[in-house]
């Protein structure tokens, strides 16, 4: 694997590689011993030219813990503002020795683009590509899946929000689809439902108590308040919670040992109740955990073909 932009590239066979190998380093806590930090010698870039939190932290703190050098470039200080291309700010770093660089970007198809450009000894890894892909965010989300439900196939998935403008439900649905998943439902308005195409087997609901029955893992997408106000005309954030909002008792549909998600940043009391967010059913803070298991996992099997 020498760049990951989208997860369709991947197999089962290698999706569940990365998952184990993910599940070891969770073993240590996200410490791996000293023989497995094989990137020691290499240095990663970030370059997020979109706001992250989770996503950039968490390369970098799995970077570090293999012994890589990190480089966070900030798109406001950096030559891009004097009007340096996002290809040409990458061949100047490469030049300079950067091994991996992982790129948030709001143009869809500038990683394909990027790699084109490359001189071929580096690593590009999509970290949020328009609305179009968030492979890694995808990969965090099987395996937390994974480590509460065991099997892909015998569960029902229901992603409720934003799914139109959301690379985590695309991602996540790529990932169902390649791990043998069979049941996802997408809950939304009808001014927040997705292109059908992109989910080719999964069933639509308006209605969130009609598509939470018996589901096994719901993930809450975050919406952006602004974007339910000039959407969906006369629906107000409050209004968008009482039809849409994940409370206790809007679970009770789904299987009583549901797992929620939700990829962050959340809004509480849009997309979640805070007894949702913070009670025994949700594996939110999981998921940031497992997020740097996986960066790690990604970056670890990438560095060890290199090796070969």
């Amino acid at each position: 694997m020498k760049h990951l932009l989208y997860l369709k590239e991947l197999n089962q066979s290698t999706i569940s590689k990365l998952l184990a190998k993910a599940e070891t380093f969770l073993s240590t806590n996200n410490f791996p011993p000293q023989e497995d930090k094989n990137l020691q010698g290499t240095t990663l870039a970030n370059l997020f030219l979109e706001p992250s939190t989770r996503t950039r932290s968490s390369f970098q703190i799995a970077a570090k813990r293999l012994g890589a050098d990190v480089l966070n470039i900030d798109d406001q200080h950096s030559s891009r503002v004097k009007g340096e291309s996002i290809i040409d700010t990458i061949r100047t770093l490469e030049a300079m020795g950067v091994n991996y660089f992982v790129v948030r970007h709001k143009e869809r198809g500038i990683l394909s683009k990027i790699v084109a450009s490359l001189d071929g000894g580096s690593h590009l890894i999509n970290g949020g590509e328009s609305a179009e892909s968030h492979p890694t965010q995808g990969l965090l989300d099987l395996l937390t899946i994974k480590k509460h439900k065991k099997s892909f196939d015998q569960i029902k998935v229901a992603i409720v929000g934003d799914i139109k403008h959301s690379r985590v439900a695309r991602s996540l649905a790529e990932g169902l689809r390649i791990m043998a998943g069979k049941k996802l439902a997408l809950i939304a308005p009808e001014e927040f439902k997705p292109n059908m195409e992109f989910y080719p087997k999964a069933e639509h609901y308006k209605n969130l108590d009609q598509g939470l029955v018996n589901a096994d893992v719901v993930v809450a997408l975050r919406v952006q308040k602004e974007r339910i106000e000039s959407l969906t005309k006369t629906m107000s954030p409050d209004d968008y919670f009482e039809k849409y909002g994940l409370t206790k008792k809007r679970l009770q549909p789904c299987n009583e040992d549901v797992i929620v998600m939700h990829p962050g940043p959340v809004n509480r009391g849009v997309e979640i109740s805070d007894e949702v967010a913070d009670g025994t059913n949700s594996v939110i803070r999981e998921q940031v955990t497992n997020g740097i298991a996986i960066r790690m996992a990604l970056l670890s099997m990438m560095q060890a073909e290199v090796m070969k």
